[in-house]
């Protein structure tokens, strides 16, 4: 004759899959995971309660560095800044092409095509570098690590730095790119720098639009044009 089953036997016998699931030890992990995630919460909230002029600054600055993040070129920007800017400088006249953005250029496409163009993410933005070699060539003076560049010459090497969607250096050079430098070097200094208040466009503007004025006559004006259109009378 068989024994009878303790109660708890009998309940144990009774509990379903997820009752079980939810008294084992991995849920009882993921308990105690979300209370201390629910804890930091708080405490996250009472201190922007107490201090809210510094939790805005903080939350300014993280807002600002994902902005950035997000916004850092990429190295196929680079390559299509490269060629429109190459582009619209072959569109202009050699003679009025500028030499600082040609001069740019070139040196950029030379080294494009010698494979030593290096890009390299810094998160909030890229860089664009000069590197010795190809990056598939296979010399000893390429391939040691004791003959890499090192830190102290990137400046020199630094070619052009990405921040917020934008080349600025690419972008500097190719400023003012249809206007020859060459072409003013014979003026004096004072005269090779045209600035805002040299153009005078406010006072152009009224004397173009003071001609399609009427002309008002007075009366004398009238009466002499009439004696000199008469002209001057025989004797």
């Amino acid at each position: 004759m068989a024994a009878p089953q303790s109660e708890e036997g009998k309940a144990g016998e009774k509990r379903s899959p997820w009752q079980r699931l939810r008294g084992g030890r991995l849920a009882l992990w993921w308990s105690s995971l979300l209370q201390d995630y629910a804890e930091a919460f708080a405490e996250v909230v009472r201190g922007i309660r107490r201090r809210p002029g510094l939790a805005g600054l903080w939350a300014a600055v993280l807002s600002g560095a994902v902005g950035c993040s997000l916004r850092s070129p990429g190295e196929a920007s680079f390559e299509a800044g490269l060629l429109e800017a190459s582009g619209a400088l072959l569109l202009l006249s050699p003679g009025t092409r500028s030499t600082t953005a040609k001069a740019h250029l070139r040196r950029l496409l030379e080294l494009r095509d010698q494979g030593r163009l290096r890009f390299q993410s810094l998160l909030l933005l890229s860089v664009v570098y000069e590197a010795p070699f190809d990056a598939g060539a296979d010399l000893y003076l390429a391939r040691c690590p004791h003959l890499q560049p090192r830190w102290a010459e990137l400046p020199r090497r630094l070619l052009d730095v990405g921040f917020w969607g934008q080349w600025w250096v690419l972008r500097a050079r190719m400023k003012d790119a249809d206007i020859n430098e060459e072409e003013f070097s014979h003026l004096p200094e004072r005269l090779r720098i045209v600035t805002f208040h040299h153009l005078h466009s406010e006072a152009n503007e009224k004397l173009f639009e003071k001609k399609y004025k009427p002309v008002v006559l007075t009366e004398e004006q009238i009466q002499e044009a009439e004696r000199e259109s008469r002209g001057p009378r025989l004797s």
